[in-house]
Protein backbone atom coordinates (compact mmCIF):
# COMPACT_ATOMS: atom_id res chain seq x y z
CA UNK A 1 0.00 0.00 0.00
CA UNK A 2 1.35 3.67 -0.38
CA UNK A 3 0.92 4.28 3.45
CA UNK A 4 2.75 1.65 4.89
CA UNK A 5 -0.01 -1.02 6.09
CA UNK A 6 0.80 -4.86 5.06
CA UNK A 7 -2.26 -6.87 5.72
CA UNK A 8 -2.24 -11.01 5.42
CA UNK A 9 -5.20 -13.43 4.55
CA UNK A 10 -5.22 -16.90 6.00
CA UNK A 11 -8.11 -17.92 4.77
CA UNK A 12 -8.05 -17.62 0.97
CA UNK A 13 -9.44 -13.74 1.38
CA UNK A 14 -12.49 -13.81 3.16
CA UNK A 15 -10.54 -11.89 6.43
CA UNK A 16 -7.87 -9.70 6.60
CA UNK A 17 -5.15 -8.85 9.59
CA UNK A 18 -2.92 -6.28 9.83
CA UNK A 19 0.53 -6.70 10.29
CA UNK A 20 2.21 -3.76 9.76
CA UNK A 21 5.01 -2.80 11.52
CA UNK A 22 4.90 -0.06 14.04
CA UNK A 23 7.07 2.42 12.19
CA UNK A 24 6.03 1.83 9.00
CA UNK A 25 3.39 5.34 8.60
CA UNK A 26 3.26 7.02 6.14
CA UNK A 27 5.70 4.94 3.96
CA UNK A 28 4.99 3.63 0.66
CA UNK A 29 5.10 -0.37 0.87
CA UNK A 30 7.63 -1.16 -2.29
CA UNK A 31 7.47 -4.84 -1.76
CA UNK A 32 6.34 -7.57 -0.06
CA UNK A 33 7.89 -10.82 -0.45
CA UNK A 34 6.96 -14.62 0.82
CA UNK A 35 9.62 -16.99 1.36
CA UNK A 36 9.56 -20.01 -0.94
CA UNK A 37 11.50 -22.08 1.66
CA UNK A 38 9.92 -21.04 4.85
CA UNK A 39 6.29 -20.62 4.74
CA UNK A 40 6.76 -18.26 7.55
CA UNK A 41 9.29 -15.55 6.68
CA UNK A 42 8.48 -12.94 4.58
CA UNK A 43 10.55 -9.80 3.44
CA UNK A 44 9.22 -6.23 3.30
CA UNK A 45 10.85 -3.14 1.65
CA UNK A 46 9.03 0.39 1.93
CA UNK A 47 10.11 3.92 1.30
CA UNK A 48 10.08 7.21 2.51
CA UNK A 49 11.05 9.54 -0.67
CA UNK A 50 7.46 11.43 -1.30
CA UNK A 51 8.47 12.61 2.54
CA UNK A 52 11.94 13.37 1.50
CA UNK A 53 12.92 10.82 3.73
CA UNK A 54 15.96 8.52 2.10
CA UNK A 55 16.72 5.73 4.86
CA UNK A 56 16.84 2.63 3.59
CA UNK A 57 13.77 0.22 5.12
CA UNK A 58 13.97 -3.40 5.35
CA UNK A 59 12.13 -5.64 7.28
CA UNK A 60 11.78 -9.53 7.85
CA UNK A 61 9.50 -12.09 9.58
CA UNK A 62 9.97 -15.12 10.62
CA UNK A 63 6.56 -16.07 12.23
CA UNK A 64 4.17 -15.08 9.08
CA UNK A 65 3.94 -10.78 10.41
CA UNK A 66 3.44 -11.10 13.81
CA UNK A 67 6.46 -9.19 14.56
CA UNK A 68 9.34 -8.15 12.53
CA UNK A 69 13.39 -7.29 12.39
CA UNK A 70 14.56 -4.57 11.09
CA UNK A 71 17.32 -5.86 8.60
CA UNK A 72 18.22 -2.08 7.11
CA UNK A 73 21.43 -1.34 9.75
CA UNK A 74 23.92 -2.77 7.51
CA UNK A 75 22.29 -0.47 4.35
CA UNK A 76 23.41 2.68 3.29
CA UNK A 77 20.56 5.22 3.48
CA UNK A 78 18.82 5.00 0.06
CA UNK A 79 15.41 3.99 -0.98
CA UNK A 80 14.93 -0.14 -1.60
CA UNK A 81 12.68 -0.60 -4.88
CA UNK A 82 12.61 -4.54 -5.15
CA UNK A 83 14.06 -7.48 -3.00
CA UNK A 84 14.68 -10.91 -3.92
CA UNK A 85 14.89 -14.54 -1.88
CA UNK A 86 16.99 -17.17 -4.13
CA UNK A 87 14.58 -20.05 -5.20
CA UNK A 88 17.55 -22.43 -4.74
CA UNK A 89 19.59 -20.87 -1.54
CA UNK A 90 17.19 -19.20 0.85
CA UNK A 91 20.30 -18.13 2.63
CA UNK A 92 20.69 -15.40 -0.48
CA UNK A 93 18.79 -12.45 -0.09
CA UNK A 94 19.08 -9.17 -3.14
CA UNK A 95 17.95 -6.17 -3.08
CA UNK A 96 17.40 -3.40 -5.42
CA UNK A 97 17.77 0.30 -4.55
CA UNK A 98 17.86 3.75 -6.02
CA UNK A 99 21.67 3.35 -6.55
CA UNK A 100 22.59 -0.10 -7.11
CA UNK A 101 22.38 -3.52 -6.01
CA UNK A 102 23.10 -5.52 -2.63
CA UNK A 103 23.66 -9.21 -2.07
CA UNK A 104 23.00 -11.10 1.67
CA UNK A 105 24.29 -14.28 2.46
CA UNK A 106 22.81 -14.71 5.96
CA UNK A 107 18.80 -14.27 5.28
CA UNK A 108 18.89 -10.04 5.12
CA UNK A 109 21.60 -10.20 8.52
CA UNK A 110 24.03 -8.01 6.53
CA UNK A 111 24.18 -6.88 2.98
CA UNK A 112 27.20 -6.26 0.82
CA UNK A 113 27.26 -3.73 -2.63
CA UNK A 114 26.93 -6.32 -5.20
CA UNK A 115 26.87 -3.42 -8.05
CA UNK A 116 30.50 -3.34 -9.56
CA UNK A 117 30.27 -2.28 -12.69
CA UNK A 118 26.90 -1.17 -12.96
CA UNK A 119 26.24 2.31 -13.24
CA UNK A 120 24.84 4.28 -10.28
CA UNK A 121 21.01 4.23 -11.39
CA UNK A 122 18.00 2.94 -9.43
CA UNK A 123 17.07 -1.02 -9.49
CA UNK A 124 13.56 -1.98 -9.86
CA UNK A 125 13.70 -5.18 -10.82
CA UNK A 126 15.54 -8.78 -10.11
CA UNK A 127 15.18 -12.15 -11.50
CA UNK A 128 17.13 -15.80 -11.35
CA UNK A 129 17.44 -17.83 -13.61
CA UNK A 130 17.47 -20.63 -12.17
CA UNK A 131 19.43 -22.59 -14.98
CA UNK A 132 21.90 -20.69 -15.88
CA UNK A 133 22.46 -19.23 -12.02
CA UNK A 134 22.24 -15.96 -13.54
CA UNK A 135 20.75 -12.80 -11.65
CA UNK A 136 18.84 -10.30 -14.10
CA UNK A 137 19.09 -6.54 -12.98
CA UNK A 138 16.26 -4.11 -14.42
CA UNK A 139 17.60 -0.95 -13.83
CA UNK A 140 15.24 2.16 -14.88
CA UNK A 141 16.82 3.85 -18.16
CA UNK A 142 20.33 2.14 -18.92
CA UNK A 143 19.29 -1.44 -19.46
CA UNK A 144 19.47 -4.81 -18.25
CA UNK A 145 22.64 -6.28 -16.31
CA UNK A 146 23.61 -10.22 -15.89
CA UNK A 147 25.42 -11.03 -13.07
CA UNK A 148 26.71 -14.67 -12.51
CA UNK A 149 25.80 -15.85 -8.86
CA UNK A 150 27.30 -19.58 -9.48
CA UNK A 151 30.35 -18.78 -6.63
CA UNK A 152 27.13 -17.24 -4.08
CA UNK A 153 25.61 -21.22 -4.11
CA UNK A 154 28.90 -22.43 -2.96
CA UNK A 155 29.49 -19.62 -0.31
CA UNK A 156 27.25 -21.59 2.58
CA UNK A 157 28.70 -24.77 1.83
CA UNK A 158 32.81 -23.30 2.35
CA UNK A 159 32.14 -20.42 4.40
CA UNK A 160 33.63 -22.26 7.31
CA UNK A 161 37.22 -23.25 5.56
CA UNK A 162 40.09 -21.63 6.21
CA UNK A 163 41.11 -21.80 2.20
CA UNK A 164 39.15 -22.43 -0.65
CA UNK A 165 40.26 -22.23 -4.25
CA UNK A 166 37.53 -22.15 -6.90
CA UNK A 167 38.38 -24.83 -10.12
CA UNK A 168 39.11 -22.38 -13.26
CA UNK A 169 37.43 -22.63 -16.62
CA UNK A 170 38.96 -24.26 -18.95
CA UNK A 171 42.45 -22.15 -20.26
CA UNK A 172 43.65 -22.32 -23.81
CA UNK A 173 47.19 -22.49 -23.90
CA UNK A 174 49.62 -23.70 -27.03
CA UNK A 175 53.29 -24.35 -26.52
CA UNK A 176 53.87 -22.15 -29.73
CA UNK A 177 52.49 -18.56 -27.74
CA UNK A 178 55.85 -16.47 -27.18
CA UNK A 179 57.56 -17.58 -29.76
CA UNK A 180 58.69 -16.12 -32.99
CA UNK A 181 57.87 -17.95 -36.24
CA UNK A 182 58.30 -15.76 -39.03
CA UNK A 183 61.62 -13.77 -39.04
CA UNK A 184 61.62 -10.82 -41.85
CA UNK A 185 64.57 -9.23 -42.81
Amino acid sequence: SDDGKIYRSTDGGSSWQDITMTNSKDLWVSRVVASAHNKERLYASLNGYRNDDFNAYLYRSDDGGDSWIDISTTLPAEPINVIKEDPNDAALVYLGTDHGTYVSLNHGENFIDFSDSIPNVPVHDLIIHAGKKHLLIGTHGRSIFKADISYLYDYNKIKNRELHIFSLEHVKYSSQWGSVRNVYT
